[in-house]
């Protein structure tokens, strides 16, 4: 088959790895050719990504590349993009814009895009291009990534109110959320798929990172990070040491947290599989629950065994939470101590599939909506 998915997740070796990449990288190795479209970058992203502009814009600035074999990735970047802000002026400026940006669909990204077999989106600036999508390959099969509610990751309202119009349009919808699925659902078919993990990265053997008879605990990602979490979790036990990845940390920081920002995956796997405990400190809402179901870093956990600090907002399906509250939490050193008193456990990894596994399912499905439309 003849793949194309939009993104906002840029293909960078020096780039944590998120699920667009694992899946990507499966259905290329099965054969299938896949162009991969990063979107929501212009001139403006030096302002606030410059490594990652920088970086992207010397090799895939507006062509594709070929990374792997059969993996082709490309970065739209024209001078100004349109982009989600939590600032309410600037989204209304920006609605004109979005719909400027998603209009066009430039000359590098029309090939693979109209021979695809299959066009995949995921939610936020992706949207944004749907209809000219549609307009250039009707025949594909449209399929959408659904992993967030959009007023979770900040998207703006623009796209919120775009995605309820466009979801009867998609021919497929699949969402490892049980939450999600039953919305998207009312609208158009829906799947409900897990996430997965690269198990083979985690069961190689790599030497720990951490000095020995140290006390190490691990966070990974920036989503809805919540730094005063981190901070009153380092304050409550300073034999702990906090490893950040992927997020930031404003101002003076204790010497038990310790910031290392991006790294490759194949770099953070050992601080995971050797870490005491991880946490996902969200800063969340109720309706954020579903992350319990979505979020890569509660897989890669409960892989490896480890016992988790969370907000008590999250469902314990894995037996390994130790849950806190985002309301006045008055015992921080007790949810320490609870964490790293839990045994880990191979029964927290319980049938968590691999990303092969979940890149077919994606493939089956869109095949199965594909043959019964053309019946």
């Amino acid at each position: 088959m003849k793949l194309f998915k939009w993104t906002a997740q840029p293909f960078l070796p020096s780039a944590r790895k998120v699920s667009t990449h694992f899946i990507a990288e499966e259905w290329a190795r099965a054969g299938h050719e896949t162009h991969i479209a990063t979107v929501g970058l212009s001139w403006l992203s030096k302002l606030k990504q410059d490594a990652v502009y920088r970086a992207l814009a010397k090799r895939q600035k507006n062509r594709f590349l070929e990374i792997e074999p059969r993996l082709h990735a490309g970065a739209y970047i024209p001078p100004l993009h349109a982009f989600s802000s939590r600032n309410r002026v600037l989204n209304l400026l920006n609605r004109p814009l979005f719909r400027i940006y998603g209009g066009y669909i430039p000359g590098f990204l029309r090939p693979a895009l109209t021979s695809a077999d299959a066009v995949f989106f995921e939610p936020g600036t992706c949207l944004s291009f749907f209809h000219s999508a549609r307009r250039l390959n009707p025949d594909a099969v449209f399929v959408y990534i659904k992993r967030d509610w959009l007023t979770t990751i900040g998207a703006a309202p623009y796209l919120q109110e775009l995605e309820r119009r466009i979801l009867p349009e998609f021919d497929l919808v699949i969402t490892p959320s049980s939450s999600i699925a039953a919305m998207t659902s009312q609208s158009c078919r829906t799947e409900i798929l897990p996430q997965a993990i690269d198990k083979a990265a985690f069961d190689l053997s790599a030497p720990s990172p951490y000095e020995a008879g140290t006390r190490n605990a691990v966070s990974v990602g920036n989503m809805l990070f919540d730094e005063a979490a981190v901070r009153a979790l380092a304050a409550a036990d300073r034999s702990v040491t906090y490893h950040v990845f992927g997020a930031t940390c404003a101002g003076d920081l204790p010497d038990n947290i310790v910031v290392h920002g991006e790294k490759p995956f194949r770099e953070l796997v050992p601080y995971i599989r050797h870490a005491d405990f991880g946490i996902a400190p969200y800063r969340m809402r109720k309706e954020d629950a579903y992350l319990a179901e979505t979020s890569l870093k509660f897989l890669q956990y409960a892989y490896c065994r480890l016992p988790v600090l969370t907000p008590d907002l999250i469902p314990d399906k894995r037996g390994n939470l130790v849950g806190y509250s985002l309301d006045g939490e008055l015992d921080w050193p007790g949810k320490v101590a609870a964490a790293l008193a839990m045994a880990k456990s191979e029964s927290f990894g319980a049938d968590i599939l691999g990303w092969d596994e979940v890149a077919a399912g994606i493939l089956d499905r869109a095949v199965a909506v594909a043959e019964k439309t053309a019946a």
